[in-house]
């Protein structure tokens, strides 16, 4: 090897794409044209449906395709079951993930695996994303660039401390790699990626951040509770496993989760609850109060904290109260976390005014 070049054997490495696919027959299409117009051509594509009802798996089965597609199927057991299926069935030494209704720029595969493979170690490169909405309208340019996130991460207190944003649609893994740390917890349907990320720092493989904007993101509109309800599900198995595999030291004074996990995920459950409780949805209001209750037990006692979440416990009374709040002056606004508060409903009519 010559100063961190690759070698002929690892510049000829083989990449499989694994798509995980559930009711995607709106985007899929768009996804693997993408895949196809790639500059440097995957040996195969791996299609995973997960059970899908819309005909979008009969679709892929007649797509035509420069590139091998392969169309499994399995009933619904989640994206991170469809990736990991995906992955055992690869015959490529690479992996790249692509989410239905993500797509590619036309130089993604060959930036990333010109990056994975120019360093030994390297288990997992990934890129700068564009952010797109449901008709494929951008939103944003260059996401982790726009909101100054800190790329590459160098520590483990950095993967803990926020949401990491580092998008299997816009990786490159190494197959080894993942089959070592053993692939995507398939108990997540929310943080699995970032699960996956810690994992495979802590295990020692290395990854490099290219700062340039290949994939396209698409947001949709959060309109499902049951959305919201998976993610509070996975927020609490996913607290569980790091309560389980960081061990914290008193002599350093590292306590990985009280310290920045439980205060990030309370604060993204009151997110979600004042979300709930601003549309009146009082079930899902109730299953985020639950989960709110337990990462506070987990935490340090405060006064606010337990009078907060007791008050979150009877959301209909929340709802009232915070309407009142609404019309306080800051100064007693203060005193009430500022992710409680409720959200505007906004609606528009349509028409014109005569």
């Amino acid at each position: 090897m010559t100063d961190g070049g690759p070698t002929n054997q690892e510049s000829g490495l083989q990449i499989s794409v694994v798509m995980p696919l559930y009711n995607g027959l709106a985007y899929v299409e768009e996804a693997l044209k993408s895949v196809m117009d790639q500059t440097l051509l995957p040996g195969e594509v791996i299609v995973v449906d997960d059970g899908s009802s819309d005909g979008s798996d009969e679709f892929v089965e007649c797509l035509d395709s420069p590139v091998p597609i392969k169309v499994i199927h399995q009933p619904n057991r989640g994206q991170s079951a469809a990736r990991n299926a995906g992955v055992e069935l690869a015959s490529g030494e690479l992996i790249a993930f692509l989410d239905q209704d993500d797509a590619w720029r036309p130089e993604h595969l060959e930036v990333l695996r010109r990056a994975i493979v120019k360093k030994p170690g390297i288990g997992w490169a990934y890129h700068d994303f564009d952010e797109m909405d449901s008709a494929g309208g951008t939103i944003t340019r260059s996401f982790i660039h726009e909101h100054r996130l800190v790329h590459p991460k160098t520590s483990l207190a950095t993967c803990l401390s926020g949401d990491l944003m580092i998008l299997p649609s816009a990786s490159m893994l190494r197959k080894d790699a993942l089959v070592e740390v053993g692939g995507f917890d398939e108990r997540l349907a929310g943080y699995e990626d970032d699960d996956l990320f810690v994992r495979m720092f802590r295990a020692d493989w290395k990854h490099t951040f290219v700062p340039k904007a290949l994939t396209r993101f698409r947001i949709h509109r959060n309109g499902s509770s049951s959305t919201t309800r998976r993610f509070l599900e996975s927020r609490l198995v996913y607290i569980d496993t790091l309560i389980e595999t960081m061990a914290d030291s008193d002599r350093l004074n590292r306590y990985w989760v009280r310290d920045l996990v439980l205060p990030r995920f309370f604060v993204t459950t009151l997110d979600d609850y004042s979300r709930e409780v601003s549309r009146s949805d009082w079930e899902e209001a109730a299953r985020a109060a639950a989960v709110a209750e337990h990462i506070a037990t987990l935490m340090e006692p405060r006064l606010r904290r337990k009078l907060e979440v007791a008050l979150m416990q009877r959301p209909e009374l929340c709802r009232r109260a915070l309407q009142v709040l609404d019309r306080m002056p800051h100064k007693v606004q203060r005193y009430v976390h500022p992710m409680l508060r409720l959200r505007p409903q906004v609606r528009y009519r349509s028409g014109r005014p005569n």
